[in-house]
């Protein structure tokens, strides 16, 4: 069986890209859309309807070949996939305890004028990756202490907003802001020392420790970090 190749929306793994032989572009999907404008008659029956705003924030999936850094990714980046103008709007990255580490990103259509500039910018810090399977501290996000507490899964995002101008649902300006990191963590207790989380230079907890302790089996944590990301000096 032949599959299709998968086109990378935003650029990563192309030749010379931020990603370029470290990730494999493995799934996209479109997720197109559109709005429908109906009118009713005096019995409220419908008489008349008509599509608007078409447009796709599309979505990738990546798995690592490689170990190595990417370096360069920046959140409001704008690319062309499909003839649309995309903006790049989120890119997570995921690890856990036995699992292999993923990243996946989405992006939102702008206007087609779009010549890759916008007044804002975040580029994010270098992403270390690699292909073992373990859950991973990344980013000086947080430390962790406590005998025998291990972490779980470290799961990490990049975001920022997509304000657009619009038409008649058509995207005719864009602008990007409040952009920020996330660090999701989960670990596991296996003595009676609970766990110890201290946030990273530029990092805070938003989210404290939280225990759930069920039947005939260990005592997991939870909890969640944040950091604002400064814009682009450019900008």
């Amino acid at each position: 069986m032949s599959f299709q190749t998968k086109t990378d929306p935003f650029g990563f793994t192309t030749t010379n890209g931020p990603a370029d032989g470290i990730l494999e572009c493995v799934s996209v999907s479109d997720n197109a859309s559109a709005s429908v404008a109906e009118a009713h008659d005096d019995k409220g029956s419908f008489v008349a309807a008509e599509t608007y705003g078409a447009q796709m924030a599309p979505s990738a999936e990546y798995k690592v070949k490689k170990s190595g850094e990417i370096e360069g990714i920046t959140l409001g980046a704008v690319t062309t996939y499909k003839t649309k103008r995309v903006a790049l709007a989120n890119v997570q990255v995921n690890t856990s305890a036995g699992g292999e580490m993923t990243v996946s990103a989405s992006g939102e259509e702008v206007e087609a004028s779009s010549d890759g500039t916008c007044p804002a910018t975040y580029t994010l810090p270098d992403i270390p990756v690699g292909v073992c399977h373990h859950a991973k501290a990344l980013f000086s996000a947080f430390t962790l202490s406590g005998t025998g507490c291990h972490l779980q899964s470290a799961n990490y995002t990049f975001a920022c907003s997509v304000g657009k101008a619009t038409k008649d649902g058509v995207t005719i300006a864009h602008g990007v802001y409040e952009a920020y990191a996330e660090a999701q963590i989960e670990i596991i207790q296996t003595g009676s020392t609970e766990p110890t989380l201290a946030a990273g230079t530029g990092w805070f907890i938003s989210s404290p420790l939280s225990c759930t302790n069920p039947d005939a089996d260990y005592p997991t944590w939870s909890a969640t970090l944040r950091m604002h990301l400064a814009l682009d000096s450019n900008s």
